[in-house]
């Protein structure tokens, strides 16, 4: 089969620094419990590949959060996910006396920080249940969830010039008419548009690969928003090409392809190379 590979492909930076900053605090601290709160990123290779190093992770749960950190020993080590979290959870492991790190993306720090120092009202775009919406929104108290997929209550906010932010893993093309909306509504409000770079230009490539091929193939984890987004866009604006999205060689093992002559492959930003090449090699020998 004929295979061509999207560039930018496997990590971004943000990933890469997260998981060599985890490789390093498990090296210094040998001798310690060190723990993940919540999935350091979103893939269950990475997630497995530290738990055979010894890392231990705690599932997130927002409504639990503060009672699973209350269990945490002065001696452990505890790492704070790339998606972002609640600044309260530093405090009260520094009155428990407890170290910890904070692995949060550049991009999800940039948003949080302007949440942070915003006086004015803010309207949040993303996903309900992900940890980088948790995050955004417990940085302020003047901050309004705009739900991805619902309709928004223009009428619960104060004011008519407020600033909107978005989850940084969402679709540039979906995003495009909430914001249309926003405007139509709020003529006066201050718009950013806070998609992380990397993905972007995964989402804007998966866009100009038109009929060059039969097959799309997007490798990454189900629990990736940025994955799942690629996904989204290529299923629906790339009609001649069948996508398909596989979190490693052995799913795309138990897919028939034998109708398909040429593939291209992309990847969310939190997919591992070596599932790349895996999969790159199983299809140019079909």
């Amino acid at each position: 089969m004929k295979v061509e590979v999207l560039k930018p492909i496997s990590y971004c930076f943000g990933v890469t620094k997260a998981i060599d900053t985890a490789l390093k605090i498990r090296e210094e601290y040998k001798d310690n419990d060190v723990y993940f709160f919540g999935d350091l990123v979103h893939n269950k290779f990475v997630i497995d590949y530290f738990k055979e190093k010894g890392i231990k992770v705690i599932p997130f749960n927002e409504e639990n959060a503060f009672n699973q950190l209350e269990r945490f020993k002065s001696d452990d080590i505890v790492i704070f996910s790339a998606h972002g979290h609640n600044e309260k959870y530093e405090e009260l492991l520094k009155l428990k006396g407890i170290k910890y790190f904070d692995t949060t993306c550049v991009k999800v720090k940039q948003i949080l920080n302007i949440i942070q120092n915003s006086n004015r009202e803010i309207i949040y775009i993303g996903k309900k249940r992900h940890p980088e919406t948790f995050a955004s929104l417990s940085y302020s108290d003047k901050i309004y969830l705009y739900e991805y997929g619902k309709e928004f209550d223009f009428s619960q906010l104060n004011s008519d010039n407020p600033i909107v932010l978005n989850q940084s893993t969402l679709s540039f093309l979906e995003l495009t008419d909430i914001f249309n909306i926003i405007q139509k509504n709020l003529p006066k409000a201050t718009i950013y548009d806070e998609i992380c770079g990397a993905a972007r230009i995964r989402q804007e490539n998966i866009l100009k690969i038109h009929d060059k091929f039969d097959l799309i193939i997007v490798v990454g984890d189900s629990n990736s928003s940025n994955s799942t987004k690629l996904f989204e866009i290529s299923n629906s604006c790339n009609k001649k090409a069948k996508t398909i999205m596989v979190a490693n060689l052995d799913e795309l093992k138990k897919i028939d392809l034998k109708e398909f002559k040429s593939a291209v492959l992309t990847s969310g930003t939190s997919t591992p190379l070596v599932i790349i090449n895996e999969i790159e090699e199983y299809l140019r020998n079909l």
